[in-house]
C-alpha cells in the first residue's frame, strides 16, 4: 500500500467519523432540551402532589426518566470524544500520507547529542523517525517508544515475537484507532507514573488494619441499628447522637492527613479511568501471537483491579461535598472507610501495579509499530540469523518520499567486514549510512524495513557522524571525535558484536595525520568481531583493499557532469569514486575563477 493507496482509506474514515460526530451532537443538543422539558414536569408535578398525593407517582416517573437522561447523556458525550479522537487520528493520518508529520510529537525531549548513535541517525526531533513511528497517546507509551528506538531488542527470538504481533496487530485498523483514540483522553503527565508508584511507598496511614477493620464494621453498623430503633423507642435517641458525634470526632482526627493523601491520590482518578478503558479494548479482542497473548493475560488482570482503584478513588471525592460529608462520616466512618479500601487495594496489588502500566506502555509502542507496518506493507520484515552478516535487496530510508527515494542493494559480511564507501560532497554517503543504521533500529523492534527483503544477525550499533564540541563540557569538535571512537574501541575489546558506521572520521585534523590515523582505525576493525561501513573523501584509504582483500571492499557514490550540469543517481556502485565536485562546483557558484 504506497501513501496514494492508503490515503482513500483514511480518507473515508475521517469522513465516517465526521458524520458520526454530527450525529451524536445533535443527540446531545435534542437530550439536553428533553432533560429542560422533564426538569420543569418534575417541578409542576412536586408541586400538584401537595394538592393530590397520586402526582407522587408522577414525581417518582419523571425523576427516574431524568436520571437516565443524565447517563445516557454522559454515555453519548464520551461517545462525542471518542469520536473527535478518531476523527483527529485520521486528519492526522491523511496528512501523513500526504507526507506532513507536522502535528506528530517529535520526540525532541529524548534527543541526546551523546548517545551511540540516535543522534547521527535522526532518531529524535524535527522530521525524525520518532515522529514518523509514534502514534502513542500517554507520556508512558511515549517514554517506552523512545527506550526502544535507542535501546532495540537484543534476542532474536524477542525480536521475532514483536514480529508476529505487530504483523498480528497491523490490519486490525478499527482496535488500533479506538486504542490510540482512547489513550488520547488520558490526561497522563510526566509525573503521573511516578507518583502513583510513590503512593505505593507511602506508610499507611491506618496502622493496625485487625483494629480498623472492627472499628470500621462495627461503629457505623450499630450507629444505624440505634437510629433505626430510634424511631420506635425514644430512648437511644442520645446513644444515636453520641455514636454520630464520636465517628464525627474520629473522622476529624484524621482530617488533615485525609484530605493531604486525598488531594496525592484523587488526581489519578481520570488517568486511571483511560487506563482500564484502553485495557478494555485491548482485552475485547483475540490473539493469536504468543506476544499478544500474555500481553492479555496480564491486561485482563489489570483492567479489573486498575477499574477497582479508579471506583475507590471516585467515592472518595464524595467528601469534597460538605453536607455529605458530614452526613456520611457521622454514620458510616466514610472517609476512613475509603482510606481503608485504597490501603487495602495498595496492599493486595502493589507488586503487580507496574507491571501493569508497564503493560500498557507496551500495547501503545504495539500500536505504534503496527500502524506503521499497516501504513507500509511493501516493507519486509528482516529475517535473522547467527552468521554476522547484512543483506538487503532494494533498501531505502522510510523518511523519503516514495518517489524520491532510490534504493540500493547491499551485502557485508560475505565475508568482508568492513567497507569503504568514497564519494564526492552531496553524492549519497551520509544518507546511505543513515538508511542502514535506520533499518537496524526498525529491524531489532520487529518493525518492517524499508527495503524488498532483509537478512541481518543481532549486534549492537554505533554511529560516529555527528560529533559536536561542547563550550559547557570544554571539549572541542576534534576531542569529541576521539572520545566517541575511543568508546567505539573500548566496546569490541568486549568482543561483543557490533555494526559500526563512521562517516569522514577524524576532520578535525590535517589531511596527513587525518590519512594515517583513519587507516590504522580501519585496520584495527578488520581484527575485531564486527561490520563497519566508513564513508569518506579520502580515496588514498581505499588501497586497503588490496592489503586485506578477505575483510575490506571498496565502494562508492558518484556524480554525473554533463553539459555543464551536475547530477547523481544515488546508487551504490562497487569500486573507488573517480569523480569529485567540490571545485567544480565552487567555479560554477563564482567563489573561484573559472
Amino acid at each position: 500500500m504506497t501513501a496514494a493507496e492508503r490515503l482513500p482509506v483514511y480518507e473515508q474514515r475521517r469522513i465516517d467519523f465526521s458524520t458520526q460526530l454530527a450525529l451524536l451532537e445533535k443527540q446531545i443538543v435534542r437530550l439536553a432540551i428533553f432533560r429542560i422539558i422533564v426538569g420543569l414536569l418534575v417541578a409542576f408535578s412536586v408541586y400538584f402532589s401537595f394538592q393530590d398525593q397520586r402526582f407522587l407517582f408522577v414525581v417518582f416517573v419523571l425523576v427516574s426518566v431524568f436520571v437516565w437522561m443524565v447517563r445516557y447523556h454522559t454515555k453519548l458525550f464520551a461517545e462525542k470524544v471518542i469520536a473527535q479522537n478518531l476523527l483527529k487520528i485520521n486528519e492526522t493520518e491523511v496528512a501523513a500520507s500526504k507526507g506532513d508529520y507536522a502535528k506528530q510529537a517529535t520526540g525532541s525531549e529524548f534527543a541526546d547529542p551523546h548517545h551511540v548513535y540516535s543522534y547521527d541517525l535522526d532518531i529524535f526531533g524535527e522530521g525524525s523517525i520518532f515522529q514518523f513511528l509514534n502514534r502513542t497517546a500517554t507520556h508512558s507509551g511515549k517514554k517506552k517508544l523512545a527506550n526502544l528506538l535507542t535501546d532495540p531488542l537484543t534476542k532474536a527470538t524477542d525480536i521475532i515475537k514483536h514480529q508476529q504481533s505487530i504483523q498480528e496487530l497491523s490490519p486490525k485498523i478499527s482496535l488500533r484507532q479506538n486504542l490510540q483514540a482512547v489513550a488520547m483522553n488520558s490526561q497522563e503527565t510526566a509525573e503521573s507514573r511516578v507518583q502513583l508508584m510513590e503512593w505505593l511507598e507511602h506508610p499507611p496511614l491506618l496502622k493496625s488494619k485487625s483494629i480498623w477493620r472492627i472499628v470500621l464494621t462495627i461503629l457505623p453498623l450499630l450507629t444505624i441499628l440505634l437510629l433505626c430503633a430510634a424511631f420506635f423507642i425514644p430512648a437511644c435517641k442520645p446513644w444515636v447522637s453520641l455514636l454520630v458525634f464520636s465517628q464525627l470526632v474520629i473522622t476529624g482526627f484524621y482530617f488533615n492527613r485525609i484530605t493531604t493523601f486525598h488531594d496525592y491520590i484523587s488526581r489519578k482518578n481520570n488517568v486511571l479511568k483511560q487506563y482500564a478503558a484502553l485495557l478494555q479494548v485491548f482485552n475485547g479482542e483475540k490473539y493469536k501471537a504468543e506476544e499478544l497473548i500474555n500481553l492479555r493475560d496480564v491486561a485482563c488482570s489489570a483492567e479489573e483491579k486498575i477499574s477497582k482503584l479508579a471506583s475507590l478513588l471516585s467515592a472518595l471525592d464524595a467528601r469534597l461535598n460538605l453536607l455529605t460529608n458530614i452526613f456520611v462520616n457521622g454514620l458510616f466512618l466514610y472517609d476512613l472507610q475509603c482510606v481503608y479500601r485504597l490501603e487495602d487495594w495498595k496492599e493486595a496489588n502493589a507488586q503487580s501495579l507496574e507491571s501493569w502500566l508497564e503493560a500498557i506502555a507496551e500495547i501503545e509502542v504495539l500500536n505504534s509499530l503496527s500502524t506503521f507496518a499497516y501504513n507500509h506493507p511493501h516493507y519486509a520484515f528482516p529475517t535473522f540469523s547467527t552468521h554476522q552478516h547484512i543483506e538487503a535487496v532494494g533498501l531505502g530510508h522510510p523518511l523519503l518520499a516514495e518517489n524520491l527515494c532510490v534504493k540500493n542493494d547491499f551485502s557485508i559480511g560475505n565475508p568482508q567486514r568492513v567497507q569503504l564507501i568514497t564519494g564526492a560532497n552531496m553524492a549519497g554517503k551520509s544518507t546511505f549510512l543513515r538508511t542502514l543504521g535506520v533499518a537496524m533500529v526498525l529491524a531489532y523492534n520487529g518493525a518492517p524495513v524499508c527495503a524488498q527483503s532483509f537478512s541481518c544477525s543481532v549486534m549492537g550499533l554505533r554511529s560516529g557522524m555527528r560529533t559536536a564540541d561542547s563550550l559547557k563540557d570544554q571539549q572541542s569538535y576534534f576531542y569529541a571525535e576521539l572520545h566517541r571512537l575511543k568508546s567505539i574501541t573500548d566496546e569490541l575489546k568486549t568482543k561483543k558484536p557490533l555494526l559500526i558506521l563512521l562517516d569522514e572520521i577524524l576532520k578535525g585534523t590535517n589531511s596527513t595525520d587525518k590519512q594515517a590515523g583513519s587507516m590504522a582505525l580501519v585496520k584495527q576493525l578488520v581484527e575485531q568481531p564486527c561490520l563497519a561501513l566508513v564513508a569518506t573523501h579520502d580515496l588514498a584509504l581505499g588501497s586497503l583493499e588490496q592489503a586485506y582483500p578477505q575483510h575490506i571492499k571498496n565502494y562508492h557514490f558518484e556524480p554525473t557532469i554533463e553539459n555543464d550540469e551536475l547530477s547523481f543517481d544515488y546508487k551504490l556502485k562497487v569500486g573507488i569514486a573517480e569523480k569529485m565536485n567540490a571545485t567544480f562546483l565552487m567555479k560554477k557558484m563564482g567563489i573561484i575563477p573559472s
